[in-house]
Parts: structure tokens; sequence; C-alpha cells
């Protein structure tokens, strides 16, 4: 039965799910550590913790609290890392696919909109840079809710601002971090994990998505299988 697209949702991880950054990630907050604190914990403790909250990650990579001075001062030495080094790149950092689906999807009718753990004005200067902004109609970063996810608020906040109570019956969240799908599982709706970011194939499996992209063409195909364009 035919139903209003208007009224669904897909809420889009940023980081290893839209853009190939979280290599690049990794590697600056790992010299942002070492920068204040002298000791640089490596790319792989880095890259495990990507997805989580900014001053998270730079507590745990510190062994400090999110709100110490130490931390606060990692936090700011990675944003101009950044600003100055990877969001230059972002055009080359989108995944394969990713251009051409969002406007597919755009053009479907339904709502989409960004959910990350980055904060907003970084997430915006990367979407901008990458040239993919125009097909969100929201941007919900980190610092605009109380609880990160796979906590709902930002799922919530996102909803609200597209003047919807719920993702609709043709809604998803993808991403590719068990917060993501978390974060759908919280709200009631569809997931979609990819395994091409963070989460290796196994590990997005492990979570229990409704389904596993190995590609981005894999969720655009399954995104418009649902609602039969």
């Amino acid at each position: 039965m035919p139903f209003d697209l208007t009224r669904s949702a897909l809420l889009f991880d940023l980081d290893g799910t839209l853009l190939d950054t979280p290599r690049a990630i990794a590697e600056q907050f790992a010299l942002a550590v070492e920068a204040v604190t002298g000791d640089n914990p490596g790319q792989e403790r880095a890259r495990a913790l990507v997805g989580a909250p900014l001053e998270r990650m730079a507590a745990q990579l510190s062994g400090t609290a999110p709100d110490s001075d130490i931390a606060q001062a990692i936090s700011a030495d990675y944003l101009t890392r950044y600003r100055e080094i990877i969001v230059p790149k972002a055009t080359d950092l989108l995944f394969p696919g990713v251009r051409e689906g969002l406007e597919r999807l755009a053009r479907s009718g339904l709502r989409l909109a960004v959910v990350t753990s980055k904060k907003h004005r970084s997430a915006e200067l990367i979407l901008d840079a990458a040239g993919i902004a125009e097909h969100f109609e929201i941007v919900v970063g980190a610092d605009d809710v109380a609880h990160p996810k796979p906590h709902r608020d930002s799922a919530d906040a996102a909803l609200a601002a597209l003047g919807l109570s719920e993702a609709g019956p043709g809604g998803a969240v993808i991403g590719d971090t068990a917060a993501d799908i978390g974060l759908g599982k919280a709200i009631g709706t569809y997931t979609v994990g990819v395994a091409y970011g963070v989460s290796t194939a196994d590990q997005i499996t492990a979570t229990a998505p409704d389904l596993v992209a190995l590609r981005f063409d894999d969720v655009t195909s399954a995104l418009v299988h649902r609602i039969g364009k």
C-alpha cells in the first residue's frame, strides 16, 4: 500500500558511513594526544574509538576525564587539525556511490538527515566541503543533545526538526558502529549496518542490524526497494 514518503526519514551517520574519514581521524587524533601529552596512543587505539564524542575519545586515549584540561586541550588541537588537514580532502574521502545514492534517495521524496557524534559545526563543514550538504535537511551533532548515540536523543532531535514523531514506514538509521544500530533500535526503526567503515562485517553483523551493506550502493538499493521505487 502506498505511503507518504515525506513522513519517512533516513538518519545517516557520517564518519565511516558517508565519508572514509576514520583513518584520517585516527591519525590526526593520535597526533593531537601526542602534542598535548607527549605520548602517542597509536592509530589503532584511536580508530577503535571513532564514532564516540570528541571529549570521550580524548579522555580514553589520554587516561583523563572528559572535562579535564588535558582532554579539552586534545580536543581543541584535534579540531584545528580537522579543519586544516581533513576537511580540505573531503571530496576525495566520499565513499563510492554516496553522491549518486543520496541524490536518488532525495529524489524519491524521503527526508534525509545526518545524526553524528561529531560536533555540529564540524559535521556541517565537511558535508559542505564534500559537496553533499544540500541533500540533508537536518544535521544533529553530539553538542546538540544531552546524550550521544546510542541514546535516542539525537534521533528524536532530528525527527522533531523534520516535523516528524517517528522515522516512518520507509525510514531507517544507517551507520557503521554498534552505537548507530543501537540508535535505530531505540526508536524502533529499520537499521542498516555498513561493513566498510570502522566496524568489520563480523563486528557490524554482531550488532544484529536488519541489513548489512558491503557498499553504499547496497544501502541505496535496499532503501529504494523498501519504498517500491
